[in-house]
């Protein structure tokens, strides 16, 4: 992105969280201003001034923002998207519906039957693809037009806020110093008072209908002409006072600040409203630091030169002029006067409860929403995160289809829940709890039948070839389960005139009603019945699929996947209950595999390793960066690769931007780290050995494709990928990089891949 649409971005997010805690200011301002010290008041605006004005903040537990739903970015990140296959298309129904990781899962499965029986992801249809990166590009394109206008408001209000400042100066510049030596006694006597350093230049101007303070670098006092004349020596030391106590303070750098933020913020009219009311909040407290020099026993005379100055010199000042006024506004003359009248000495200072209560706050306040443990759509890539630093401390990994997360426990796949959802507390004998996958699936660029839907499965019998997967569904949209062909009973089609090869009945099954959908196609190598029985609860669908095993004999049980009895599925549907409330079935997935999407997943995987790990999120001196992360678990129960770890291994995959000159699309890097060798060197073929950084690295092929199956070249289908194995030992530490074509430049990324340090 360009640096104008990033700063305009980073204001806008800016502007919206600002917004809160301004709004929240204005509540408190109002309920609990007889309980606030004027000077506490004027400090908190200081929160909202730099949340508009410093847009980055670190993350914090404690901050107020983890009690918002993380549907609004606290950084915005506008990138580019690549298209992977897992566009899925059904008579010329596109629906993106796939994964990152189902497509690897099917490209390293073995040649054996599909045990969980989902269709293979098709290669990407070129029309929505087009259509994708059109969105894309057409997000883009508002977001130039957004900044440009956002520039062009900032530049225009910077001119306004320019000339304003020369005509206030052409307007004084006639202005004299006082006719009378009173002035300039009083003067030097309150600066004596207030400890100042430094003796200001006052002035009087014909010009002017109110005493102000102006100029940043070179501030000046200016007073009403014949000021002396109208007011007493008691009322000229007020006035003197309060324009000296905005100087001490330092108020008119303050009002520079928030001048700059309406600029950036112009859009926004929380901001403005801001403005206003902690200039008035600003006035207040500086009374108050008069009359904490003053004392309380001038309050009621410093009151009345404050109605005094009301009634015969007020005026509104010039937004665009950075003064302060000793008597503005006269709307706010009242809550001033009443606060003059109640004001005890002391009240001004700051105690240690009330400093301590500020940096409270600020934490609160300041910091944005923890995004450890939680999925929201401030991730940002690793190549984005890279390009500041070369360590996984803080990451973010964003797969190219990003709306599908899969994940080995239900209390991680809650961090990233889209709706609340029930799920079952009963199984049959045998079943155990195996994965649940986030998704959403849309048939059209404009989303008219978005679905966002958590697939959940159990299986029976992992690995063997009585393996048996129950499928359960919960989804939430203006979309059907029906429609995007999630339910195994029933085969959708969009063909009108196409006959439905389903069957649905209304049913009830316990106690909740809802329709069976039963599959009537019938299959010579799965001859039982597929089914899915599907409801509705508090807004969301349910749905489970399954096969009627009724009729099923002892010998076809092995080609079955899900089988059910009634009873048993009786039991299913009445167990539902929220996830906090279930007692008799582990969700947790322990010894499970699992992918890593930040850095919460890379502590857990380093903790079970046991050791240091190379987590480079981009190779240098390459285009490569990290695309997907595994830490994969011996024995785990719920992935099913061609091969089998004997140890846990930590897997990352490497890839080159989809628009490559050089690369492939499907051209990959394998880094696998763990304890123990992962390949048997002995059945590959060798082929040289290398010496990178001082450590020996072996280069293998496998010809016979033990490993990994046969993989077709992307562009000549008649050719296979190479498949070239780099193996290598380090501090006790096991390492393989597999390359999957990647042809060129093959000793550059394995180098960077053997010197990238552990951490």
């Amino acid at each position: 992105m360009k640096p104008l649409e990033t700063m305009f971005t980073l204001m806008l997010t800016a502007s919206l969280t600002s917004t809160v805690i301004l709004l929240l200011l204005l509540l408190t301002r109002k309920l609990f201003h007889k309980h606030l010290s004027p000077r506490i008041v004027h400090i908190l605006w200081l929160f909202v001034l730099i949340k508009l004005l410093v847009p980055v903040a670190p993350q914090s537990h404690v901050s107020l923002f983890n009690l918002f739903p993380h549907t609004v970015p606290a950084e915005w990140s506008w990138q580019q998207k690549s298209i992977h296959p897992g566009i899925s298309s059904e008579s010329g129904h596109s629906t993106i519906a796939a994964s990152d990781n189902s497509r690897e899962k099917s490209l390293l499965s073995e040649s054996i039957p599909n045990r969980t029986e989902q269709p293979a992801p098709a290669i990407a249809q070129p029309s929505l693809a087009d259509q994708v990166y059109e969105e894309e590009r057409d997000g883009q394109h508002w977001i130039t037009i957004g900044a440009l206008v956002w520039l062009g408001g900032l530049l225009l209000l910077g001119g306004y806020y320019l000339c304003s400042v020369l005509i206030f100066r052409k307007r004084v510049e006639s202005s004299r110093k006082p006719g009378t030596q009173e002035v300039l006694t009083i003067l030097e006597a309150c600066t004596k008072k207030l400890n100042l350093h430094q003796t200001l230049p006052v002035y009087e101007a014909s010009s002017l209908r109110s005493p102000c303070l102006h100029g940043l670098l070179q501030p000046k006092i200016y007073l009403p002409e014949d000021i002396a004349v109208i007011a007493d020596s008691n009322q000229l030391t007020h006035i003197l006072m309060h324009e000296l106590t905005h100087y001490k303070r330092k108020d008119l750098w303050f009002n520079f600040l928030w001048m700059l933020s309406i600029g950036l913020h112009w859009y926004n009219p929380f901001v403005w409203l801001a403005v206003r009311r902690m200039k008035a909040d600003q006035e207040v407290a500086c009374d108050a630091g008069v009359l904490e020099v003053l004392g309380a026993r001038e309050s009621s005379s410093y009151g009345m030169t404050l109605l005094m100055l009301s009634r015969l010199f007020s005026q509104k000042s010039v937004p665009g002029i950075n003064l302060t006024h000793f008597g503005e506004h006269k709307n706010e003359t009242k809550r001033r006067v009443v606060m003059i009248t109640r004001f005890k000495r002391g009240s001004y200072k700051l105690s240690a409860v009330a400093i301590l209560l500020i940096v409270a706050l600020g934490a609160i306040l300041l910091t944005h929403a923890s995004t450890t443990g939680n999925g929201t759509q401030s991730d940002v890539s690793p190549q984005a995160t890279n390009s500041k630093e070369e360590t996984a401390s803080s990451f973010r990994i964003v797969r190219p289809i990003d709306s599908f997360k899969w994940f080995n426990n239900l209390g991680r796949a809650l961090d990233f829940s889209k709706f609340s959802f029930k799920v079952p507390d009963y199984l049959p004998e045998g079943y155990e709890f195996q994965d649940v996958e986030w998704n959403k699936n849309f048939s059209d660029p404009n989303q008219t039948d978005l679905l966002d839907f958590v697939s959940m499965t159990y299986v029976s019998h992992f690995g063997s070839e009585q393996e048996q997967i129950i499928e359960m569904l919960a989804s939430k949209g203006k979309g059907s389960m029906l429609e995007h062909n999630l339910l195994r009973g029933a085969s959708y089609s969009q063909e009108t005139i196409q006959a439905p090869s389903y069957r649905q009945d209304a049913v009830t099954i316990g106690n909740v009603k809802g329709v069976v959908f039963t599959n009537m196609q019938a299959n010579r190598h799965k001859p039982g019945t597929a089914k899915s029985f599907v409801w509705q609860d508090d807004g969301v669908w349910y749905a489970i699929n399954y096969y009627d095993g009724n009729d099923i004999s002892e010998e076809e049980i092995p080609y079955y996947r899900g089988k059910i009895s009634q009873e048993e599925l009786v039991k299913i549907v009445q167990s539902y209950t929220f996830p906090q409330k279930v007692q008799h079935i582990r969700y947790d997935g322990e010894g499970n595999s699992f992918p890593l999407y930040d850095q919460s997943d890379l502590l857990k995987a380093k903790n079970i390793l046991g050791f240091k790990v190379k987590f480079p999120l981009k190779l240098p001196d390459t285009t490569l960066t990290l695309f997907d992360s595994i830490l994969l678990r011996a024995n785990d129960q719920n992935t099913g690769y061609s091969f089998r770890q004997s140890a846990d291994t930590l897997w990352n995959t490497y890839r080159a931007p989809h628009d490559s000159q050089i690369y492939e699309l499907n051209d990959e890097v394998y880094l696998y780290q763990n304890k123990t060798p992962l390949f048997d060197a002995a059945k590959l073929s060798p082929v040289r050995k290398l010496e990178m950084n001082g450590i020996e690295v072996s280069a293998y092929n496998d010809p016979n494709h033990v490993y990994y199956g046969p993989i077709h070249s992307d562009e000549d289908k008649l050719k296979l990928k190479s498949q070239t194995f780099y193996l290598w030992q380090h501090d006790s530490i096991y390492y393989a990089a597999v390359f999957l074509g990647m042809d060129q430049n093959q000793e550059k990324i394995l180098e960077a891949l053997v010197t990238a340090p552990s951490q």
